[in-house]
């Protein structure tokens, strides 16, 4: 009935969570896979903001099953404490600091039983100040009756900058309909260098128009606490992505969004107008664990 329960509800959470290059996607699976985004993003308070970004997950049979090598370039900050956004193709919208840069590292998977999982790395960053790192996640998800699904993510990181630090995840995840999701996710972060605790709320509906086509609709905020203006960041985006050229491999996105950011006091929190385009592809064999994963 567990088993049962949870391939029902994971269905529809997988497909998209495939479809949108979901970080949480990569991260649950351990062949060898990869994905070339590039793109840019504008808003009337920081303009333009070209980016490419790739990332590679590199299966070792020969070592063992359980371990991988990762290359890709991304900010380091938000993959080293799990404080970061579902949508990975572009940089992130709402309260972003970092800058992306290239890292390189080692992983290790240890899939659990009952939806557990556990997994680790360490790497570093190639070209930027955040140094080396290690990190140690254990997720968990558990279905509740046969249309919501629980997900519990706990990190445990060092990295240079931050030190010792912990980012507890926790999303809860509501099959309305066979085309239409909805996701609450709450994140919150804190390390010995932060003088409170880093978080982010969302909640996204996801809808599959069919077709090779979805749109994702998506509220959020993102905050500090013990800082003058604890609500950095707060508003609203509409994410539509679909394959083109008939691959499906190959996927244009388009963001369309508005936000009220306010940094200090002295600032005036004014609406904040943006839009993005990417063409991402996806390479490997990602799209056969997906169709396996959904049968």
């Amino acid at each position: 009935m567990h088993a049962g329960l949870y391939k029902s509800m994971c269905f529809t959470a997988v497909w998209f969570d495939g479809f949108f290059g979901s970080a949480r996607f990569d991260d649950e699976y351990q062949a060898t896979h990869g994905s070339l985004a590039v793109g840019t993003l504008w808003d009337e308070r920081d303009h333009f903001d070209p980016s490419v970004r790739f990332r590679v997950q590199m299966h070792l049979p020969q070592m063992s099953d359980r371990y991988s090598l990762f290359v890709g370039k991304l900010d380091p900050d938000e993959y080293v404490t799990e404080l970061r956004d579902d949508f990975d193709t572009l940089p992130r919208q709402f309260g972003r600091e970092g800058d992306d840069a290239l890292l390189f590292g080692l992983g290790y998977s240890q899939p659990g039983r009952r939806g557990g999982h556990f997994d680790a790395g360490v790497g570093m960053s190639l070209d930027s100040s955040a140094g080396p790192y290690a990190k140690g996640t254990y997720r968990i998800a558990v279905p509740i009756l046969a249309r919501n699904l629980l997900r519990l993510r706990e990190t445990v990181f060092w990295e240079h900058s931050e030190r010792l630090g912990a980012t507890t995840r926790l999303d809860l995840e509501r099959l309305l309909t066979e085309r239409l999701l909805a996701r609450w996710t709450g994140s919150a972060t804190f390390t010995q260098e932060t003088e409170g605790v880093r978080w982010f709320s969302n909640l996204t509906f996801y809808q599959n128009l069919g077709d090779g086509r979805a749109l994702s609709y998506q509220l959020g905020l993102t905050a500090e606490s013990d800082r003058a203006v604890p609500v950095t960041d707060y508003g609203l985006r509409v994410i539509y992505r679909r394959t083109i050229f008939e691959r499906d491999w190959l996927f244009l996105e388009l963001r369309s969004s508005v936000t009220w950011p306010r940094e200090n006091l002295l600032e005036r929190r004014e609406p904040n107008i943006g839009a993005g385009i990417a063409l991402e592809m996806m390479f490997g064999e990602r799209k056969k664990h997906e169709s396996q994963t959904t049968r």
